[in-house]
C-alpha cells in the first residue's frame, strides 16, 4: 500500500475552518447536557487529527495562547503551508506533524484535553480508524472531549449509489484528477438527463446534483473521490469509540437541542418511549434523515448538580456577531416556518449589540428580567445556533489574546494579496474565526493604512489582470468593477467593520 493508502492526495485540500472545533463553542455545547467541560482558563492541551492545510488548528492556537495545540496530517504538503503560517503567525504554541495516524500516537505528545477529527472519519480505512481509536485510549485525558464529524444514515443512503458512479468513472479514467472529476459530473449529469432508473425513481438527487456542480472542485476530490467513503449508524461509530472508554454527550450544534424546532410533537414524544440512549439516537437521524454527525463525546463525564448547571449556564458570556440589522426573527427550521418571539430576541440582540454580557446580566436588565430564565436560555441557544451570537470572554481575556489574533490575522491579510482562499480571520472575544472574505481583508488592510479603501483594492485588482464577479457574471470594464467593489465597500465600512472592530479584529 502507498503512503496516501488510497486518499487523494494529488491536490491539497481547501482552507476551510470549521467553528465546531472552538474550545468554546464545544464547552458550550458540553455545559448544555449538563456535564463539566475542560477548564479554559487554565492551560489545556488540544489535538487536531488530520488537520488538512492546519488553517482551523492556526486560528484556533492564535485564539488561545495559553494553551498548546498539536495537528497531524500525512499530506507534507499540507504540513509543510500550515508550518509556514504558524511561522508568519508568530505562534509559538502550535506544533505541526506529517505522520499517519499510526505513527503520530508515538511521538512525544502531551496528553490532551481536547482530541477533534472533522471530516476524515468517513474517508479512512478500517484499520486506520482503530489508529484512531488507539490514539484516542493512549493520549486523551481522563473528563477529556472527543469531537468526531461523520456521514451519517439513512441520511446518505439514497445517495450514495451516485457518489459509487463518480468515483467508479474515476478510477476508470487516465485523466487528472480535476479533469477526471469535471467528466464524472458530467457523465452523472447525463445519467440523470437520459432518466436513468436510479434518479428518475430518486427525485431528490437531482437537486444535490445541482448542488455538487456548484462545489469547490478541491473539495469534491477529497469529499467524493477517496477510495474508502464511508457513512455510519451512529451506533456503530459510538460501538467503535467505546474500546477508548469514550460516553456520548451530545452534539456539537446546540440548536439540535432544541427538540421544538427539530422534532414533532409526536416524534418527541415517541423518542421519550425509548430508554437506551443510543438506540435513541439511531431512531431520531430516522426522524430527521441525518445525514451527517458532528458529536462529542468524553472520557470519563463529571456531571452537574442542578445548582452548579444553573451557576455555570448563567455566567457563560454571549457576545453579538453579527450587523444588528442584519437580524432576522423568521427563519426556516426542521419543523418548518418559525417566527422568533420579538420581545424576547430583539431586545437580546440589542443589548449584544452594546457589549458581550452573560446571561445573567442579561436577565437582570430591566427590558429582559420579566422573561422567564428558561426562554431566555433557549433563545440564547437558538441565536448561537442560527449563527447570530457566539459564546465569548470577558475583555481582560480579550485584551490578553489581542496581541496573538492580531498575528495570525495579519499573516492572513497579507495572503489576501495574492490569493481569495483564506476567509476567516480570528477573534479574541468569542476564541475562533469569523469569516472575513479576501476583498473585505483589503478594505480593512487599506483603513489600517490610510488608504483609500476602494482605489487601493481596485489598483491591486487591475494591476493583477483580476476581474470581479457578480450575480456569475464577471465584470469586464474598470467602472464595472471599481462600482461593484464601492458597494461592497459601503456595506462593509457601515455593517461589518464596526461588529469586527467589537470582536477584537
Amino acid at each position: 500500500m502507498v503512503w496516501n493508502e488510497g486518499y487523494v492526495a494529488e491536490i491539497n485540500y481547501t482552507y476551510g475552518f470549521y467553528g465546531e472545533l472552538s474550545p468554546l463553542k464545544l464547552s458550550l455545547a458540553t455545559a448544555i447536557k449538563s456535564i463539566h467541560p475542560p477548564d479554559l482558563e487554565e492551560s489545556f492541551n488540544y489535538c487536531e487529527l488530520a488537520c488538512g492545510r492546519g488553517y482551523t488548528t492556526n486560528l484556533l492556537a492564535s485564539c488561545y495562547p495559553h494553551a498548546q495545540f498539536y495537528a497531524n496530517d500525512f499530506n507534507p504538503n499540507h504540513i509543510h503551508e500550515a508550518q509556514k503560517l504558524a511561522q508568519s503567525a508568530g505562534s509559538q504554541n502550535v506544533h505541526f506533524f506529517d505522520d499517519s495516524f499510526s505513527e503520530f500516537i508515538e511521538q512525544d505528545l502531551p496528553s490532551f484535553d481536547f482530541i477533534v477529527l472533522h471530516g476524515i472519519y468517513s474517508w479512512i480505512t478500517a484499520e486506520n480508524r482503530q489508529a484512531i481509536v488507539n490514539f484516542i485510549r493512549k493520549k486523551l485525558k481522563v473528563g477529556g472531549l472527543v469531537y468526531i464529524s461523520y456521514n451519517a444514515l439513512p441520511g446518505w443512503a439514497t445517495a450514495m449509489p451516485m457518489q459509487g458512479l463518480m468515483i467508479r468513472y474515476r478510477q476508470h479514467s487516465s485523466e487528472p484528477i480535476l479533469e477526471s472529476i469535471e467528466n464524472a459530473l458530467n457523465f452523472t449529469g447525463q445519467l440523470l438527463e437520459a432518466n436513468a432508473g436510479y434518479f428518475t425513481q430518486n427525485p431528490a438527487l437531482k437537486s444535490r446534483y445541482e448542488n455538487l456542480k456548484q462545489q469547490n472542485r478541491h473539495y469534491l476530490a477529497h469529499e467524493y473521490f477517496n477510495e474508502e467513503w464511508n457513512s455510519f449508524y451512529f451506533d456503530q461509530v459510538a460501538q467503535e469509540l467505546e474500546e477508548a472508554k469514550l460516553n456520548f454527550v451530545g452534539s456539537a450544534q446546540v440548536i439540535d437541542y432544541v427538540d421544538i424546532l427539530n422534532l414533532s410533537e409526536t416524534a418527541q414524544q415517541q423518542l421519550k418511549q425509548i430508554k437506551d440512549a443510543t438506540y435513541r439516537e439511531v431512531v431520531r437521524d430516522f426522524f430527521l434523515n441525518t445525514q451527517f454527525r458532528r458529536d462529542i463525546f468524553a472520557r470519563g463525564q463529571l456531571s452537574m448538580t442542578p445548582p452548579q448547571h444553573i451557576k455555570v449556564i448563567e455566567n457563560i458570556r454571549y457576545a453579538l456577531i453579527v450587523p444588528l440589522n442584519a437580524v432576522k426573527l423568521d427563519h426556516t427550521f426542521i419543523v418548518g416556518n418559525v417566527t422568533l418571539q420579538k420581545e424576547i430576541y430583539t431586545p437580546i440582540c440589542e443589548l449584544l449589540a452594546e457589549s458581550s454580557l452573560t446571561m445573567k446580566e442579561l436577565h437582570d436588565n430591566p427590558r429582559l428580567n420579566s422573561t422567564p430564565i428558561n426562554n431566555l436560555y433557549q433563545a440564547l441557544i437558538v441565536l448561537t445556533g442560527i449563527g447570530y451570537v457566539h459564546p465569548a470572554v470577558d475583555e481582560e481575556t480579550c485584551q490578553q489574546r489581542q496581541q496573538f489574533t492580531n498575528g495570525f490575522n495579519i499573516a492572513v491579510i497579507e495572503k489576501a494579496f495574492v490569493s481569495d482562499e483564506m476567509n476567516f480571520l480570528a477573534s479574541p472575544l468569542i476564541g475562533t474565526g469569523v469569516s472575513v472574505s479576501s476583498i473585505e481583508q483589503l478594505l480593512l488592510f487599506a483603513k489600517s493604512q490610510g488608504e483609500d479603501g476602494v482605489n487601493f483594492v481596485w489598483q491591486l485588482f487591475s494591476s493583477q489582470g483580476k476581474k470581479l464577479i457578480k450575480e456569475n457574471k464577471v465584470l469586464e470594464t474598470p467602472q464595472e468593477n471599481i462600482a461593484h467593489i464601492k458597494d461592497i465597500a459601503k456595506e462593509f465600512y457601515t455593517n461589518r467593520l464596526p461588529v469586527l472592530e467589537k470582536l477584537g479584529i
